[in-house]
């Protein structure tokens, strides 16, 4: 990373598509990836006589996520219009909100590093259409269009790429908490657009920014970071000038491709939109909307740290809400904290894991999981037992009692047979036992494994320890 030389500056704007059913100025459903252009009308397309209407939900879910972020929401704010030409854009402007934002002045603070990033501002707007572009041609999809999004928009407080994942990571999680944004960035719901400048450390002047477009992954963000770290000192070091430039990252040569520069507000030529009113909120409604408000990210990983989950438990209960919510389930059917981390975020994940599958494809019902869990509390299954059986759950799909009678899972628990297996296992491993009455009493876990194995796993390990040690000692 840079030289001790220089300081790095980063601020960084998100553009989170908020979860509603339709757009932000029409009734178009917010369906992206329907078959091209089928999910348009006059009102997003642009087309001459459109009249605007906003979508109330939208504002909704902006006031939810400024609130989550402790932004101020502001009684009254308004719309503007955005000019710049794009193929994709068919109004040659943008409705934004410029002058009179939704919301100003919250903060986050970045998990696990002591600091806090403030946030200048949230404002709402209208996305664009997509381009895809081919080598013999630009192909327009107006889908997008329309759709609406929260501009969130932090100070420049951000110090390294490192900061910008653990920023872009607990804003992510806010979000989703809120239920504002799925947050999806690989279908393009959280698109990153940090600024980058350096300047020489003691100097209180900001140095000439470099600003990285349409970032929608983590690693896309830290390695255009370090990228454009890396080049502005380079240029600083040889004497060159800086010029603020636009870029997009080149995933691929894993460079920055110059875009456009110099670009200012006074470029787009902002007013105020003539077809919308000012957005006057009624009070109460905001206030109803913040105590509705769910338990937030950093609230809920101090609580589960005190619960007894472990820190990498907790990464992943708040990172992924379904996980967090299958979860609460097992909890809420009497399962201990313990029993529940162990075979959701354990032994699930792992089955999970090796398939290539997300836990909403899991086919073990929360009852299901719950049973299993009962049935190896109450002895009834080995825990062997119970992870075979859970394969078996995850691969069909059935019941546990059902497939514990099918592939005879039940536990033996007949004191007799359990006296006969251990006496057969000493009499079969004379050394090993002549080991234990010498001191070597660490050995009994290779007879007990002798024994599960005589029991094909459906045995309690401590019952059959029991025996082993009445006979050896």
């Amino acid at each position: 990373m840079p030289s001790k030389k220089y300081e790095v500056i980063i601020g960084i704007e998100v553009h989170a598509q908020l979860a509603t059913l339709s757009k932000m100025f029409c009734r178009c459903a917010v369906e992206a990836d329907a078959p091209p252009n089928t999910k348009v009308c006059p009102v997003c397309l642009g087309l001459p006589g459109i009249l605007p209407q906003t979508n109330k939900a939208a504002v909704e879910l902006g006031i939810r996520a400024a609130q989550a972020l402790g932004c101020k929401v502001k009684p009254e704010s308004r719309w503007a219009r955005k000019h710049y030409f794009s193929p994709d854009l068919p109004k040659g402007y943008q409705i934004t909100q410029y002058e009179y934002p939704l919301a100003t002045g919250g903060e986050l603070e970045l998990p696990g590093l002591g600091k806090k990033v403030r946030i200048r501002r949230l404002h709402l707007e209208e996305d664009a259409g997509k381009l895809t572009h081919t080598s013999r041609e630009t192909l327009v999809d107006f889908n997008r269009c329309g759709i609406p999004l929260a501009e969130i928009v932090s100070e420049p407080d951000v110090r390294s790429p490192e900061e910008a994942d653990a920023y872009l990571k607990e804003l992510r999680q806010i979000l989703r908490t809120v239920k504002a944004s799925d947050a999806e960035m690989e279908r393009g719901r959280f698109r990153c657009e940090p600024n980058i400048s350096v300047r020489p450390l003691g100097q209180k002047e900001l140095g000439v920014r470099s600003e990285i477009k349409n970032l929608n992954s983590f690693k896309a963000v830290r390695e255009g970071i370090e990228r454009a770290v890396a080049d502005q000192i380079k240029w600083l070091e040889e004497g060159k000038e800086i010029v603020q430039t636009t870029y997009l990252w080149d995933e691929h040569k894993r460079e920055l491709k110059p875009m456009r520069q110099k670009e200012t507000a006074a470029d787009y030529r902002y007013f105020p939109e003539p077809d919308l009113p000012p957005l006057i909120l009624d009070i109460e409604w905001v206030d109803k909307i913040e105590k509705q408000l769910p338990e937030l990210p950093a609230k809920k990983r101090s609580r589960l740290l005190e619960e007894g989950l472990t820190e990498q438990d907790i990464r992943i209960l708040s990172a992924e809400p379904d996980w967090e919510s299958y979860y609460l389930e097992l909890l809420e059917k009497g399962m201990s904290v313990k029993e529940a981390s162990t075979w959701l975020l354990n032994e699930t994940r792992g089955i999970l894991s090796a398939r290539g599958e997300q836990i909403t494809q899991f086919k073990v019902p929360v009852a299901q999981m719950a049973s299993l869990i009962t049935l190896l509390r109450g002895g009834k299954l080995s825990r062997p037992a119970a992870k075979e059986l859970l394969a078996a759950m995850a691969d069909s799909g059935k019941d546990a009692e059902v497939l514990i009678k099918e592939m005879d899972l039940g536990t033996v628990s007949d004191e007799g047979t359990l006296e006969e297996t251990a006496k057969k296992v000493i009499a079969e491993n004379p050394d090993v036992c002549e080991k234990y009455r010498k001191g070597k009493t660490n050995v009994i876990g290779f007879l007990l494994g002798q024994c599960m194995k005589e029991l094909r796993g459906k045995a309690d390990p401590e019952s059959v320890r029991k025996f082993l040690k009445r006979f050896l000692d």
